[in-house]
């Protein structure tokens, strides 16, 4: 949020300032400490001020700010116990604003801001002699949990649910881009017996060996074509062992990588802008050895959706593009020749890709249409899910059994704000992961597709308000591990492992698993229970099978179950419950064969 130098896009305007800091010794007579405020948007609603000890202001400020800058002011106070107030005149926070203070060393002293509940005012201390009280998050599951607080003051945010952190990095160095950060798109791959993550940043690709928890190291940097501020998005596919790459701005080019040598090497297999300077969006049928480039340029013109043959990676050929048919393309998810295209405020359309496309249905009207976004098909689960990248639009799931017709089985969101934002999504093994700006990662089980259920999730990033776009941009959920990658706009990669219980059950026994409930919880008000069930016979009954009682499951057993076998009613061989001896039966008993009780 804070810079030195003059950066100016299309969005921000970031002023110079520069802090100038006074030694902070207890024990003076005048300390001084450097204010700054950060503002966003809506920046004239806000006000601040100082009170000592006995309740008697000694600073309050006076001037008017503006949207998008930077102030700050030197205050020399008398060693005490301070608090900040702040306020927000119209009662909705300060949407992004921050005041932090500062000891002369750089070391930030107090920091807070209006959040959108209560809205209007909230305070924060501001400890300039020893002893004083720290009001903040005592939680140690709040993802804002403060370890220098001895007052809970009631600003824990929970940063998690039936998830966790394995581990974390982000690069402080790289440059800063319209978004307030350096990250975008993010991809994963095990190589050799390892897990890498990719991360995208304003100056390239940024390769991670995320094997061991904890322990997060970069192995390898893959530089953009083009780079720096003015980059907000690179977009990663990866084919195998193959990483495809493009970047929406700048001199950029269509990059391929053979990432089969991690951790110790990476080969350059194509860099060129022949066919694409930029584009917003890149996608792999591995079907086909098909490439798509989405809202792509190059020097020849530009179109929405090109299609590339790359089943030479060296040498990629163009094989077609879909200018007549689709004149926006955001995103794209494409399998069997099968394309499924996200255009924005037209909708989504599917197209059959060859030589000549035909068109095969289209989704123009919807309840709560927005900026169709991006999207993932289970073809044999005849469900499409997509999000909207409009801010209060819902995700939503769509019957795919016949593609001229259609239909939203689903509508749903994170729960937590009416202007949240999804952006991508992944689906696992009836799981839905959601990379969900501000809300960070969100995973829903979609195993009843008109019925979602929030199951997990995990915040990576602390927001003030809901404006823009922040937070949670890039989401990848295919490791073998299990293990999933969250790209954050500003605080780089996170990997997150889910953590639902896991709950040994006996294949045959009829047990009521809740595999979801939310119950009540002490200090958050409520909690996700996401139940797992393993069936394993090591959970069944003690000696199940043991039918002559002799203390082990032997051939006199198999001899019960063959002479009962056919029984339909008033079975006394019925290892599951559905009130008869048949094969399921026997063959429930037979990896017990030999068991001693």
């Amino acid at each position: 949020m804070y810079f030195s130098g003059v950066s100016i896009t299309t969005n921000h305007i970031f002023l110079t300032f520069a802090l100038l800091f006074s030694t902070i010794s207890f024990g003076q007579t005048s300390i001084c400490v450097t204010a700054v405020l950060a503002t966003e948007i809506w920046a004239s609603e806000i006000s601040w001020g100082i009170v000592n000890s006995d309740g008697i202001e000694v600073y309050a400020s006076s001037e008017e700010y503006t949207d998008w800058s930077a102030y700050t002011e030197e205050i020399c106070l008398e060693p005490d116990c301070y608090t900040v107030w702040m306020n927000d005149s119209y009662g909705d926070g300060w949407q992004g604003g921050e005041l932090r203070f500062y000891s002369a060393e750089g070391e930030i002293i107090a920091t807070g801001y209006v959040p959108a509940v209560p809205g209007d005012y909230f305070e924060i201390n501001l400890p300039l002699q020893d002893g004083c009280p720290i009001n903040g998050c005592t939680h140690v599951e709040a993802i804002n949990f403060d370890p220098e607080a001895s007052v809970d003051d009631g600003s824990c945010v929970r940063g998690r649910d039936n998830s966790e952190l394995l581990s974390h990095w982000t690069d402080s160095t790289l440059p800063i881009n319209g978004f307030n950060g350096s990250f975008s798109d993010v991809e994963g791959l095990e190589v050799n017996g390892r897990e890498f993550g990719i991360i995208a940043s304003t100056i390239g690709a940024h390769i991670i060996d995320i094997t061991a928890d904890d322990s997060p190291v970069e192995v390898a940097f893959l530089p953009g074509a083009d780079g720096g501020t003015y980059v907000t998005h690179r977009d990663y596919h990866i084919d195998g062992t193959l990483l495809f790459a493009v970047c929406d701005q700048a001199q950029s080019s269509l990059q391929i990588f053979d990432l089969s040598g991690l951790p110790d090497s990476v080969e350059t297999v194509y860099d060129d802008n022949e066919f694409c300077i930029t584009a917003h969006n890149v996608f792999v049928d591995n079907d086909s050895d098909l490439l798509y480039l989405c809202s792509t340029y190059n020097y020849s013109g530009s179109a929405e959706v090109k299609i590339l043959d790359v089943s030479d990676p060296y040498n990629p050929s163009e094989l077609t593009d879909l200018n007549p048919w689709i004149s926006v393309c955001h995103d794209i998810y494409v399998e069997n020749d099968t394309a499924w295209i996200n255009s924005g405020n037209q909708g989504l359309f599917v197209m059959h890709i060859d030589e000549t496309p035909t068109m095969l249905g289209n989704l123009d009207e919807y309840f709560e249409s927005g900026y169709n976004h991006s999207g993932w098909w289970i073809p044999e689960d005849d469900i499409y899910v997509f999000a909207d990248e409009t801010h209060g639009s819902d995700l939503k799931i769509v019957d795919t059994s016949n593609l001229n017709d259609l239909q939203v089985l689903a509508t749903f969101n994170s729960g937590t704000e009416d202007n949240a934002v999804p952006h991508n999504v992944m689906i696992k093994e009836g799981l839905l992961y959601v990379s969900y700006y501000h809300d960070g990662l969100q995973i829903f089980d979609i195993t009843t597709p008109n019925e979602p259920i929030l199951v997990a999730w995990y915040d990576t990033f602390v927001q003030s308000s809901y404006s823009g776009y922040q937070g949670a941009c890039g989401i990848h959920s295919f490791l073998p591990s299990g293990k999933v990658l969250i790209s954050d706009i500003t605080n780089g990669l996170f990997v997150i492992n889910p953590t639902p219980e896991i709950v040994d059950v006996c294949p045959w026994e009829d047990l009521d698993i809740v595999t979801y409930e939310v119950v009540a919880d002490d200090f958050w008000g409520t909690d996700i229970v996401w139940q797992i069930p393993n069936y394993t016979y090591n959970a069944c009954a003690d000696c199940i099978g043991d039918l002559d009682g002799n203390g082990s499951l032997g051939v006199s057993d198999m001899h019960i179950i063959l002479l009962e076998y056919g029984c339909t009613e008033d079975c006394p061989v019925d290892f599951n419950g559905d009130g008869i001896t048949n094969i399921d039966d026997l063959l429930f008993w037979l990896p017990l064969f030999g068991t001693v009780c």
